[in-house]
């Protein structure tokens, strides 16, 4: 509805002024705010993902840093102070999150000693109470939507080359030493590497399989450990 107000200046000319809105413009100020809207909305999902993301990744390079920092400050288990500390990735999201995979994470203690290789062993589902057959101190759960996605080795030649699907990843530190050994397994191989430079790890959203809310840790073998974007 239009309104004309009229009123008088000192002059004593009649002068009018219009207020309100056409249809017209009653629709394109809704078509604005829709988009608008809408464009917010997408983008606090892609956000919000971001968010999650970035925090998972601040959770593993803090759990790096505990076993790193149990391994140098001699923390003890059973009155035992010269164990190595580490944690273990697995990929294969069919396994129990007792052994690693893609939405879990493990923080172990190496109480076998004469196993050469320092990988971590785990038999059964239970945590918390090393044994030379079940080194799992923690399990750390990833309860959002991300997940372990990938897991790449980079060797002292610069060669990068990812894990498969059904090896698992290793990163130890050994008292009094701050920087790891990686040790990866699979079906057909055991190896403590010391010619891998670094590993970086990749992690996804599901609910946002966006390149922009991925994040990255990468872990060097002079026990550096940054998170990144890409």
């Amino acid at each position: 509805m239009m309104f004309k107000n009229f009123y008088k200046n000192k002059y004593n000319y009649k002068l009018s002024t219009i207020t309100g809105l056409t249809l017209v413009e009653l629709l394109v100020v809704i078509s604005i705010f829709t988009i608008i809207t809408g464009i917010t909305i997408f983008n606090y999902g892609r956000f919000d993902s971001s968010v999650s993301t970035q925090n998972l990744a601040d959770d593993i390079a803090l759990t790096v840093r505990r076993a790193q920092g149990y391994a140098v400050g001699a923390h003890g288990i059973n009155d035992v102070f010269n164990y190595g500390y580490g944690i273990h990735f697995g990929l294969d999201p069919s396994k129990s999150e007792y052994y690693g995979n893609n939405k879990s994470f493990i923080l172990f203690t190496n109480i076998n000693t004469s196993d050469s290789s320092y990988n971590y062993d785990g038999t059964s589902n239970s945590c918390g109470n090393p044994t030379l057959t079940n080194e799992c101190l923690e399990v750390l759960s990833i309860l959002s939507s991300d997940v372990i996605s990938s897991i790449t080795l980079t060797d002292n030649s610069g060669t990068v080359f990812p894990i498969s699907l059904d090896s698992s990843f290793d990163i130890l530190f050994k008292r009094p030493n701050p920087e790891p050994v990686f040790c990866y397994k699979s079906t057909a191989t055991s190896n403590c590497n010391n010619a891998i430079y670094s590993v970086k790890i990749k992690l996804s959203s599901e609910n946002n399989p966006d390149n922009l809310v991925n994040r990255y840790i990468t872990i060097s073998n002079t026990g550096q450990i940054s998170v990144s974007i890409k």
